[in-house]
């Protein structure tokens, strides 16, 4: 009786050492976003050199899959995070933070680090378009992300100062989503009535050597200085879950910030042959040495553009600091 009543109690302590275990097991496959741009650098950096494979080897977890998914706006990432087929996202400050707000009771999802700062321009081939005030209802306007993207809040952020803050929608009829590269692409061969993008580097530099094309607007000029373009966000649940996992992607990207900024002529090559080699190296090189263009994981100037979102009820929730917006992982770095 007692040999079976021992058996059994083996038998329940090992089924609870198996589950405590199964408790603690970390994902088999870790998958991050990855768009169209000299912005996700970073992120082209830590694919290419598969920096965070070494990141989770030297945590132990050398068998972890990597897989690399290409979106064409956060907000297309937003969706795949949510639906649990992406662990990582990345994209404009505005759609990170408007899933931020949405998910404040539920998944709760937070920045992991921002990516890059770099100024974000409006150009156009219409010679008329000097200044956002000469916009008329047949000019529409390209930009990834239409609606919810970081240059939707830059425009409505211009309209606002423009026209007061009850306008901020003004030109908001004038969107067209459409991903970087065939918003440029629209805009220079005039289809659909398209005439101005509002896009980024590489992007809009492309753009400008062209004579055609000239800046309507900076969005360097909208912030006051230099403002986090791009960052990467995931949700409170994988962080929990996954410890080593975050921990070895955060490490990839410290490694591969510093790279870039340590090397800017091998992150343009690397860049390059990333793309297909359509640009030239020293283009990139020129773009990535740009005193304008910080590759840095502290945000900068989130909160202002954040609390504008507040403001026009875009979102819900008012964050009073840069930091209730990100993972308390990066709180040590000198955000704004």
């Amino acid at each position: 009786m007692k040999t079976k009543r021992l058996m059994r109690y083996a038998a329940g302590a090992i089924c609870a050492l198996m589950m405590v275990g199964a408790a603690h097991a970390e994902t088999n496959e870790v998958i991050l976003a990855r768009q169209f741009g000299i912005g996700y650098l970073p992120l082209a950096v830590m694919n290419v050199n598969q920096l965070v494979q070494k990141q989770l080897k030297n945590a132990g977890m050398e068998n972890t899959k990597v897989t690399w998914s290409r979106f064409g706006s956060g907000s297309a990432a937003n969706d795949a995070l949510l639906s649990g087929q992406l662990d990582f996202a990345s994209g404009g400050t505005g759609p990170a933070i408007i899933l931020w707000d949405k998910t404040r009771t539920n998944v709760k999802v937070h920045g992991v680090a921002a990516l890059s700062s770099m100024p974000n321009l409006l150009v156009s081939v219409a010679p008329e378009i000097k200044t956002i005030k000469d916009f008329t209802d047949q000019d529409k306007i390209a930009m990834a992300g239409a609606g919810s993207s970081v240059q939707t809040v830059y425009l409505q952020m211009a309209a606002a100062k423009e026209w007061g803050i009850d306008n901020y929608k003004k030109l908001n009829r004038l969107m067209v989503n459409l991903p970087h590269p065939e918003g440029l692409n629209a805009m220079l061969s005039g289809s659909a009535g398209i005439r101005s993008n509002f896009t980024t580097p590489p992007f809009q530099y492309i753009a400008l050597q062209n004579e055609k094309v000239h800046v309507v607007l900076n969005s360097y000029d909208i912030m006051g200085g230099a403002n986090t373009f791009l960052m990467v966000w995931g949700t409170d649940k994988f962080r929990t879950e996954n410890p080593k996992t975050f921990k070895a992607v955060l490490d990839a990207l410290k490694e591969a910030t510093a790279w870039i900024n340590a090397n800017p002529r091998e992150a343009a090559e690397l860049y390059v042959k990333d793309t297909g080699g359509k640009e030239a190296v020293e283009f990139i090189e020129k773009m990535i040495r740009d005193p304008e263009i910080h590759y840095t994981m502290a945000p900068e100037r989130i909160l202002p553009y954040a609390q504008f979102m507040n403001t026009v009820g875009t979102i819900k929730n008012r964050p009073e600091s840069w930091k209730d917006l990100f993972f308390p992982e990066v709180h040590d770095l000198k955000g704004s």
